[in-house]
């Protein structure tokens, strides 16, 4: 059966409340019946002791058996149910209620256990005799014998004594029960109210309506993380909606320019008024080959990212492969007057040589391009830890802190600086990412406008072959 989050909560609550204040009720009631029963065991023994003693008190006093003090004696005993009858030391009975008051008595104690029974439940017992001895100092004067209903014989009084506290235990379990509703509706309505608003948050998110706006931050601290994370979610969600309608559009704006050079040329060679010559064969070419780097492009961070293609892993020296790939763009350097140079010892690491030097090429590529001439270009190998750490950096034009996340992503090109730079397409730092995070490491990014940029990429230097 399904419930609510709220209705699960005071469920719970309410039957942990019912299991404790059972059990702690159930203990006490125990508890309470066994130590109200030794005391009435103890003041009964008591109350027959003190009977002894008076008679043996009678007898000493006068120096013999006094019969008339012993009847009343034994008298007060028939009131506190206790029969009584006294024998000397030869056996000779010396004072005994009559037949009429041991038979009231007895029927007295049998109504009475009865009564017991009904308000207090297991009190019944047998009628018993116990004979004891009657001393003077050492010598034996006699012996008493005792009847009685057992020695756990409550008087009304402690059966009402113990009714009122059974009925007291009862209201406290009543009123703990009734506190322990209370609580659970409470606690139950503090936890699922913005539990319900996180989840009419989470709806609008999921109808694609971003621009709500998050519920309130609580006192406790799981939902605000809650809150926090889902919230988070949501501009993330919202900046990658801004992405991916900006991808629809730089896709189609960068296939488009080249079919429509394609197009124009091979309707002006249909139409007769080009001449399908080689020059403007290759121009074609070219725009054909432009449109396959594109999509090939795409097609390669779709594979990176959706592991589908498999890492080629192999030992060897980072720093060695950096200055080969940086031999690759010396040329490139020296047109712009660009000093590129690569510092570090070597270190030997173990990933996909191809795709490593892959991400070189395109830093370095990205490094040249905007970095203005007579600038620098540094390549850093270190290792720190258990990792691999390479920084590609440059004193070029620098990018914005608003654009420094977002490079990463396809097609993003930073605004208006960088964007004015011809021949690119804004998916150079996006196969950069995928690689690295192929390798479980990372790639970040540290510059200022008109400073530079520094690239940091950080892999573990060995990776575990799959």
């Amino acid at each position: 059966m399904r419930r609510t989050i709220s209705r699960q909560l005071i469920f719970s609550f309410l039957l942990f409340s019912i299991v404790i204040i059972g059990l702690f009720g159930w203990f006490s009631v125990r508890l309470l019946d066994s130590h109200f029963s030794e005391y009435v065991s103890e003041r009964r023994t008591q109350e027959i002791t003190g009977f002894a003693d008076e008679i043996e008190a009678v007898y000493a006093q006068v120096g013999g058996w006094d019969e008339e003090s012993v009847a009343v004696i034994g008298r007060q005993a028939l009131q506190a149910d206790i029969i009584l009858k006294v024998y000397d030391s030869q056996g000779k009975l010396i004072w005994t209620p009559t037949a009429m008051e041991e038979q009231e008595n007895r029927q007295m104690m049998s109504s009475h256990m009865s009564q017991m029974n009904e308000m207090m439940g297991g009190t019944e017992s047998e009628y018993t005799v116990t004979t004891v001895e009657l001393n003077d100092d050492a010598r034996t004067i006699g012996s008493l014998a005792i009847g009685t209903m057992g020695t756990y014989f409550y008087t009304e009084h402690d059966v009402s004594f113990m009714r009122d506290i059974r009925n007291n235990l009862l209201i406290v379990a009543l009123l703990a029960f009734a506190l322990s509703l209370f609580f659970a509706v409470w606690i139950a309505r503090k936890l699922s109210v913005p539990v319900f608003a996180v989840n009419r948050f989470t709806g609008e998110i999921a109808k694609g309506n971003y621009t709500e706006q998050p519920p309130k931050e609580t006192n406790i601290v799981e939902i605000d993380a809650l809150i926090r994370s889902v919230d988070s979610l949501s501009r993330q969600l919202d900046s990658q909606q801004e992405i991916r309608n900006r991808l629809s559009s730089d896709i189609a704006h960068e296939i488009r320019t080249p079919l429509t050079t394609l197009k124009g040329n091979l309707e002006a060679m249909l139409d007769g008024i080009w001449e399908p010559s080689s020059e403007r064969l290759k121009i074609c070419y070219d725009e054909v080959n432009r449109i396959s780097r594109l999509i090939g492009n795409i097609d390669k961070i779709n594979e990176m990212e959706s592991n589908h293609e498999k890492l080629e892993f192999s030992r060897f020296d980072l720093q060695a492969l950096s200055k080969k790939v940086a031999t690759n763009f010396t040329a490139a350097a020296a047109k712009k007057n660009i000093i590129l140079a690569v510092t570090g010892d070597p270190l030997m690491i173990t990933a996909d040589q191809d795709k490593i030097s892959q991400v070189l090429t395109n830093l370095l590529a990205n490094a040249i391009k905007f970095t203005p001439k007579q600038g620098n270009i540094r390549i850093e190998i270190h290792q720190e830890g258990n990792r691999a750490v390479l920084k590609v950096s440059d004193d070029g034009i620098g990018i914005d802190p608003e654009d420094q996340e977002k490079i990463f992503e396809r097609f993003y090109m930073t605004e208006p600086s960088r964007n004015s730079k011809p021949g690119g397409q804004g998916l150079g730092l996006a196969i950069v990412k995928s690689i690295i995070r192929k390798h479980n490491g990372t790639v970040r990014v540290v510059s200022n406008i008109g400073k530079g940029a520094t690239f940091t990429v950080s892999i573990p230097l060995e990776q575990e072959r799959i």
